[in-house]
């Protein structure tokens, strides 16, 4: 129902306690923006209704937490998240011994669509990583969608709300869940136990030859989606190149849309895609995932 929130002045979302009562609140409702008046009875609790009498507008108590707690994230410039060595590896940042840590968020999008997805926010941090968050309270993140997340190599966080139904919603209480919390958050991926649990096997092979590859740029691991071969790069800076072997439009479009995801730019010269070193654990991740086979080229790796 509309009659918890409405918008402030500088059109933010509030919730009646947020406010003083009467027309004094200076609110405006969040569907039809006609003017609110805060009621203050000893019958009902607090809430707002149209200043001309007429009944609430219709919105879902479900519509306006999601709102809210975005706009909590935004406002905050970051959250504590929970952690470990994968999603520290993911996410760039120094290993600590800490179970969570804040994540500086200092640029925040709202229903930004990537591809097939479209997540509630998008964070950008303070290194440069993209990072997906998910505000859960009736319906949560399905393994197809955590599978386009994974497929982009975009780290995503859900944080679950369904605790904060309309009768048991308080502003300070959810701002905790939201930002302070670690209880009620989880990172869809990478997973806390590190990789998808279905992972092609690693092994040590000896080089085999790869058709358009000269043996100087042999690269050091070989990952095989849908019967093609692509080649994983890894230069000095510790960026890397990801080729397709030959060519098979579907494959191109996958390593595409994972590269793009991490800030790689594509060399016409040499047909790869180079990824900086903050994303290239992302990007080995993501390719792996989608992988039948991983060959990793040991000799390759030692003259790099």
């Amino acid at each position: 129902m509309s009659s918890l929130f409405g918008l402030d002045q500088s059109s933010r979302l509030v919730f009646v306690s947020e406010v003083s009562r009467g027309l004094a609140c200076q609110c405006r409702c969040v569907v039809c923006e006609e003017p609110l008046v805060v009621r203050q009875g000893l019958v009902r609790e607090h809430h707002f209704a149209h200043a001309s009498g007429r009944e609430p507008c219709d919105v879902s108590h479900e519509s306006l937490l999601h709102r809210y707690a975005k706009q909590v994230i935004q406002d905050a410039g970051g959250l504590t998240v929970p952690l470990d060595d994968q999603v520290v590896a993911v996410l760039g940042m120094t290993p600590a011994l800490a179970p969570a840590a804040r994540l500086p968020l200092p640029k925040v999008e709202l229903e930004k669509s990537l591809g097939a997805v479209r997540p509630d926010l998008l964070g950008h941090t303070d290194l440069g990583v993209t990072v997906a968050i998910e505000v859960a309270y009736s319906s949560f993140c399905d393994m197809v969608k955590v599978d386009a997340f994974a497929g982009l190599g975009l780290p995503v966080l859900e944080i679950d709300l369904s605790a904060f139904t309309p009768e048991a919603f308080s502003p300070l209480a959810v701002r905790d869940a939201v930002l302070d919390a670690v209880s009620g958050k989880a990172w869809l991926w990478p997973k806390a136990a590190g990789l998808p649990a279905e992972q092609p096997s690693v092994q040590a092979l000896a080089p085999e030859p790869l058709g358009d590859l000269p043996k100087a740029r042999l690269p050091e691991e070989v990952v095989t989606i849908s019967g093609r071969r692509v080649a994983i790069k890894q230069f000095q800076s510790g960026d890397i190149a990801v080729k397709v072997i030959g060519y098979d439009p579907d494959v191109v479009s996958l390593v595409k849309s994972i590269a793009k995801a991490n800030f790689a730019h594509y060399s016409p010269k040499w047909k790869s895609w180079n990824v900086p070193r903050w994303r290239a654990h992302i990007v080995r991740t993501a390719l792996r995932a989608k992988a039948e086979t991983v060959s990793i080229h040991l000799q390759d790796r030692n003259r790099s």
